[in-house]
């Protein structure tokens, strides 16, 4: 399961399970059919794929755990769920997961800043132990992450960088104004 860019880093595991003999299920989802990437590699590496767009403008209208509930429901048997994309997807994604026992792995590379375990920036309580996603992940079991916490701390900055969106000006931006004055 893939949301969005997270669709670029799916697409390797999916062709590796697919290489070692196993039946793969693809779900992507995108905003709309504008941001759509990827779709002939991953139809070349699943067994069969399932391309949702949130505003119905291309595959099917809906989110990617729409998708993957009514796979289940229908008894659809996995014995594992990768899924990568934003975080709200992920835990989502577990939470569909869940009631049915499969063991669901996500992807935490989103929240990775320096890669090296020394910014804090990746932290996240995972089984009841803080991890970090950079150097003891990034894929850890989903069903184990603290999304509450992770969601909450990722938001912390939300109002901050906000008003800085709104006041910023990148550098390259004042250098071409500076020039045309």
């Amino acid at each position: 399961v893939g949301g969005g860019v997270g669709c670029a880093i799916a697409l390797p595991s999916a062709a590796a399970f697919k290489e070692a003999g196993a039946e793969v299920d693809v779900i992507v989802g995108f905003r709309n059919k504008d941001i759509v990437i990827l779709e002939d590699e991953f139809k070349a590496v699943s067994d069969n794929m399932y391309l949702m767009t949130d505003d119905g403008s291309y595959g099917e209208q809906g989110f990617v755990t729409a998708k993957l509930q009514e796979l289940l429901e229908k008894g659809n048997q996995y014995d594992e769920v990768l899924a990568i994309g934003p975080i709200p997807m992920m835990k989502f994604v577990c939470k569909t997961t869940e009631p049915f026992g499969v063991h669901t792995s996500v992807s935490l590379n989103p929240i990775m800043v320096d890669g090296t375990g020394m910014c804090g920036g990746c932290r996240v309580t995972v089984g009841g132990e803080v991890k970090f996603a950079c150097v003891d992940g990034p894929d850890f079991d989903g069903h184990k992450v603290d999304f509450a916490e992770l969601m909450n701390r990722n938001g912390v900055y939300r109002d901050q960088e906000g008003e800085d969106e709104k006041n910023h000006m990148c550098r390259i931006e004042k250098l071409g104004k500076a020039l045309i004055q």
